[in-house]
């Protein structure tokens, strides 16, 4: 039950304004900055209201990751991108040798289709994505000219394992922290030849398909992981909000 002084406009004048940070928002709304704080966790509350009276199918959350053939977006390329829905668990993989371009040069038709799998559903969320996975896919997007991302509610776990928000373990890599957790599934490791063999090889031949099969393989593995940990996170309450992003 909402607080009489939440009122319907001003919930909705909350959610209009709800890139703001607190002093700002309650200078905006003409409120404490203890009644926005109260007024965020019940639009929380109302969003979880309105998922458990959805079906249990409903693309709710978007677990993603993707695999690269470079780090810097200007030259590296998409390789591949897996999007795990939860509550489902169904993954999807679009990837560069199955219609998506037919060519390391010609990303963009894959790169839109990662966009908009991930958009459909309410939340997205990434290992380190904030760092790399969304800048990457923004980039290629807008080199392409493809429109970019839309900000929708993000979580990037990878923050929480860092010391300052939560644990301080030696490192905050996926790898450490999946071993750490003794996750059941761990971070998975693809040699070298098989990363040069992606870059190198024909789109089409036995030896690019092999390739890419294994590094779809890791790209889902990692998507499963980042499920597991944030899971960890939410099951320690470690994470206290869900911000928008980008």
């Amino acid at each position: 039950m909402t607080e009489s002084w939440m009122t319907d406009s001003l919930i909705a004048k909350a959610k209009k304004y709800s890139l703001l940070i607190r002093s700002d928002l309650a200078e905006v709304l003409g409120i404490t900055e203890y009644k926005v704080r109260e007024l965020r966790r019940e639009l929380r509350r109302e969003l979880a209201r309105e998922y458990e009276n959805s079906h249990n199918d409903d693309p709710f959350l978007a677990v993603y990751d993707l695999e690269t053939t470079g780090l810097k977006a200007d030259f590296g390329r998409l390789l591949c991108g897996s999007i795990l829905s939860y509550p489902s668990g169904k993954i999807t993989t679009y990837r560069i040798d199955q219609n998506m371009g037919g060519s390391l040069n010609n990303d963009g038709q894959l790169a839109v289709a990662i966009r908009d799998e991930v958009e459909r559903h309410w939340i997205s969320c990434g290992y380190f994505s904030k760092g790399f996975d969304v800048s990457f896919l923004q980039t290629r997007l807008i080199l392409n000219d493809e429109r970019k991302i839309e900000p929708g509610l993000h979580i990037d776990p990878m923050w929480f394992y860092k010391g300052w928000r939560g644990m301080k373990l030696r490192s905050s890599s996926m790898k450490v922290v999946a071993k750490v957790l003794g996750l059941d599934e761990q971070k998975m490791d693809v040699p070298d030849a098989v990363w040069q063999a992606a870059q190198k090889e024909t789109i089409g031949t036995s030896a690019h398909t092999e390739a890419m099969d294994m590094i779809v393989d890791r790209c889902e593995s990692d998507a499963r992981v980042t499920l597991n940990i944030m899971k960890h996170c939410l099951g320690n309450r470690l994470m206290k909000n869900i911000q928008t992003y980008p």
